[in-house]
C-alpha cells in the first residue's frame, strides 16, 4: 500500500510541475553527468514539462535522485518484476470514455509528451509508467533497506531528515564523479 502511494504521489507531481513549450535546450544536451551517466535534457523532460529557466533546479533533483538509484542498483535491488506489474495496473492510457479530471489530466499529458518525443500516446504512457515506477521503486527500496519503514506520521517526518541526510553524504562521497553543466544562477 506505501509503495503504491508513493508511485501514484510521484506521477502526479510529474504531470504538474510545469508547462512549457520553450526549447532552447535540445534533448540530447547533457546537462549532467552521475559516476559516469549521463542525464540529459530529454531525460528530465520525458517525466515532466519543465520550463527551461526551471532546468537548473530540476537538474539537481535528478542528479540526487540517480545518485539514489545508482546506490540501489549496487545494491542489488532489483525492481523490474514490480515495474511490469505497475504497467499492467496503471498503464492503460485512459480511452476518451473515461471523463475524469484525472483521466483527461493523463490523457493531456501523455499527449503533449508523445508529441514531443515522437511516439504515440499509449506508446508514451505505458513507457512513462515503466519509468516512473522503477525509479520511484528504487529509491523506496534504498531507503526502505537503510532507514525502515514509517509506521506513524511523525516518523515519517524524522525518515525524510533523514533520507535527505543520507542523500547528502552521497553527495559529499561521490562529488568527484558528479559534474553538473546546467547549474543554478547565482
Amino acid at each position: 500500500m506505501y509503495k503504491s502511494i508513493c508511485f501514484m504521489i510521484l506521477i502526479s507531481i510529474s504531470f504538474v510541475v510545469g508547462c512549457s513549450d520553450s526549447t532552447n535546450y535540445d534533448h540530447d544536451d547533457v546537462v549532467a553527468v552521475v559516476r559516469g551517466e549521463e542525464i540529459t535534457v530529454g531525460y528530465i523532460r520525458f517525466f515532466s514539462e519543465v520550463k527551461d529557466e526551471d532546468l537548473p533546479e530540476a537538474v539537481d533533483y535528478y542528479v540526487r535522485e540517480t545518485l539514489v538509484i545508482q546506490e540501489a542498483k549496487d545494491m542489488g535491488i532489483d525492481v523490474s518484476e514490480g515495474a511490469e506489474e505497475a504497467v499492467e495496473f496503471f498503464g492503460q492510457y485512459p480511452s476518451e470514455d473515461v471523463d475524469t479530471e484525472r483521466g483527461k489530466e493523463i490523457r493531456s499529458f501523455a499527449d503533449d509528451q508523445a508529441e514531443k518525443f515522437g511516439m504515440e500516446p499509449e506508446e508514451f504512457h505505458e513507457e512513462y509508467t515503466r519509468r516512473s515506477y522503477e525509479r520511484s521503486e528504487y529509491q523506496n527500496q534504498f531507503f526502505k533497506e537503510h532507514l525502515g519503514e514509517p509506521e506513524t506520521e511523525k516518523e515519517a517526518k524524522e525518515m525524510d531528515e533523514k533520507a535527505e541526510q543520507l542523500i547528502n553524504e552521497l553527495l559529499k562521497k561521490h562529488e568527484d564523479e558528479i559534474e553538473i553543466i546546467i547549474k543554478k544562477s547565482q
